[in-house]
């Protein structure tokens, strides 16, 4: 089984909302290949490219899908581990999530790739009880448990797994 090391940003705005995309991919499903029938919101991230570390990916990817270079990225705060069927082949997803702080709110999709163009939907920020209340589909489903910690400044000393 090949395996994706991914750098996940936790991006928090000025009002402590965190930011997640909205998408669906009909080429990714769960291990068994099943796929969601209906868009679901992740954090921005990606694959951490070869040569690169966890910091330099989370750059970029927040770049790329953002275009936000004024932010202040901060450490690693939770990890998961789950599989993944990618265009029909299974995928060890090694994720490391990074807190970041941003005070600018507006979002550009200038550098978006042609993939992400078809399979993102939108692009929201988040409030803690938004993300409480909700009842659409939000990944890692631990989300809503452990972001109002870290909204209110709560920052772990070591990244620990968190339910993907």
């Amino acid at each position: 089984m090949l395996t994706r090391k991914t750098a996940r940003v936790l991006l928090f705005d000025g009002d402590n909302r965190l930011l997640l995309v909205r998408m669906h991919d009909p080429q990714v499903g769960d291990a068994s290949g099943k796929v969601l029938r209906d868009p679901y919101w992740v954090t921005i991230g990606g694959e951490v490219e070869p040569g690169e570390d966890l910091a330099s990916a989370a750059r970029r990817e927040l770049l790329e899908e953002t275009g936000l270079t004024d932010v202040r990225l901060g450490p690693p705060v939770w990890t998961t581990e789950h599989v993944l069927k990618i265009k029909g082949e299974d995928r060890l997803l090694v994720e490391t999530f990074l807190v970041a702080w941003t005070g600018i709110t507006a979002l550009n999709r200038d550098g978006w790739t042609d993939l992400e163009r078809e399979v993102i939907h939108d692009m929201k920020w988040w409030s803690p009880s938004e993300l409480r209340s909700t009842s659409e589909t939000i990944f890692p489903t631990s989300l809503p448990q452990h972001m109002p910690a870290l909204a209110a400044g709560d920052i772990p000393a070591s990244p620990f797994a968190v339910a993907p």
